[in-house]
């Protein structure tokens, strides 16, 4: 029995880091990326040559890796965010309310009455 769960485990283990994960094509370049645990291979056009040039490099390459660089991107300060919105209202965050003030809509509570409610409940 433990022989098999370890052929399964090893077999699993393989095919995790062999086959690809990632199918990504950049049409502006006209390169394709193909990347699994231990290998990324790079195809990308030659220069004027018909023949394309393939890059394959080996090692491990985790695939949270551009997730983390990626969150490292975005900011959850408001006066960060106006800095970099470039003159676009819309990419902004809207800066916070001061704290004595309250919204419109926040500070007006609506009424509830017996008539709001279904008898039927």
């Amino acid at each position: 029995m433990m022989k098999k769960l370890w052929k399964a485990l090893g077999i699993t283990v393989l095919a995790a880091a062999f086959i690809p994960y990632r199918f990504r094509k950049d049409k502006d370049e006209g390169s394709t990326h193909v990347d699994a645990l231990l290998w990324q291979v790079t195809r990308r056009p030659g220069n004027g040559d018909d023949e394309d040039i393939v890059d394959i490099s080996l090692g491990f390459k985790s695939p949270l890796h551009e997730v983390r660089e990626e969150r490292k991107l975005f900011t959850d300060d408001p006066e960060e965010a106006m800095l970099f919105a470039d003159n676009e209202p819309e990419a902004a965050v809207p800066a916070p309310a001061q704290a004595g003030e309250a919204p419109a809509e926040q500070a007006a509570e609506p009424v509830v009455t017996e008539e709001d409610f279904d008898p039927d409940l």
